[in-house]
């Protein structure tokens, strides 16, 4: 009896080597889509889900406007069916990289493509003309064909590129990214398009919330140490009155700081908002001077506690700026 039982275990285990091994080929394999930031990433993951495989191009520590893709990220590039950006000058690399596509090519998606980008930037101007002007309500993006919105230049002078941190102009990012999804995988068409109005749902909740949070703000003036949240600060009728680093590596003038140091006083701001991408040494000296603090706004995520969900990103910044504005 003992002999037929031992038998047995080989046996029941070859079945289920083969029975799993079946399951696994009757898998169709996931989509490769290649993000180069976290929040697209994340965007992807939402919409995807288990369909897709994403491998996000940029790590959380780094900075997207200085990074170079190693041999290993661009492996990643070559191999992915659907490739998403932000574009006008975020990722300086991604051009050299599409100039190298070979067919069969992946189904693009330039977040910044169609969009009106805001030109200018707090720190070029002095802060009584940041405080008086006033910008046009943000347009929606001029949706490109089936999620393919690459053809055209992308100049780094071409605007600000920080789109995805406005909750509504998120969600015309997903809109594309759902039918480039759904370009390069038609036969889940349902799926991405269930999943798509589910998380537009939330990207929506998020807006109502940013907007009520914010309507409370006492203080709706800020200094930043990149003009990030400028379509952030536009959409909640906050003002960004000083930049300290208008451009990636491009240290603030003489004549920039004493502007901000100004503002500071004028506006009574008492927190400069950092970013855990870059030093806040110069933030950390103006604050000093002004008798005020540094707190530290995240762009691009992969931090605790958010991680690298992009709806808790942006209700801890929203957070953090309550803490200084409200």
């Amino acid at each position: 009896m003992h002999q037929k039982v031992s038998r047995a275990i080989p046996l029941i285990f070859l079945m289920t080597v083969i029975l799993l091994a079946g399951l696994a080929l009757a898998q169709p394999p996931k989509l490769k889509v290649a993000a180069s930031i976290v929040p697209l990433g994340d965007f992807c993951r939402q919409l995807g889900g288990d369909r897709v495989e994403v491998q996000v191009l940029i790590p959380p520590g780094a900075s997207p406007h200085t990074f170079e893709p190693s041999p290993k990220t661009l492996t990643a590039l070559a191999q992915a069916k659907v490739l998403v950006f932000i574009g006008s000058g975020l990722e300086p690399w991604m051009d050299r990289f599409l100039r190298t596509l070979r067919d069969p090519k992946p189904v693009l998606v330039e977040a910044t493509h169609g969009i009106d980008l805001i030109q200018d930037v707090p720190g070029h101007v002095k802060h009584q003309e940041a405080h008086e002007h006033k910008h046009p309500p943000a347009k929606s993006a001029v949706k490109a064909p089936k999620g393919s919105s690459h053809g055209h230049s992308h100049d780094h002078g071409a605007g600000n590129p920080h789109i995805w941190l406005d909750p509504i102009l998120a969600q015309d990012i997903c809109r594309r990214l759902a039918q480039a999804l759904m370009e390069a995988d038609p036969a889940n068409r349902s799926v991405y398009e269930q999943n798509l109005e589910r998380y537009v749902g939330e990207l929506s909740s998020l807006h109502n919330q940013i907007a009520s949070e914010t309507a409370g703000f006492r203080v709706r003036e800020f200094v930043s140490f990149h003009p990030s949240f400028t379509y952030f600060a536009r959409r909640y009728a906050l003002k960004e009155v000083g930049v300290i680093e208008v451009a990636p590596g491009r240290e603030p003038t003489p004549r920039s700081l004493q502007n901000i140091k100004k503002a500071l006083a004028s506006y009574g701001i008492k927190v400069i908002f950092a970013e855990p991408q870059f030093s806040s040494r110069i933030a950390e000296v103006l604050a000093r001077d002004a008798g005020a603090s540094v707190l530290f706004l995240d762009p691009v995520g992969g931090h605790p506690p958010y991680g690298d969900d992009y709806l808790k990103m942006m209700q801890y910044n929203l957070e953090t700026m309550a803490k200084a504005m409200k």
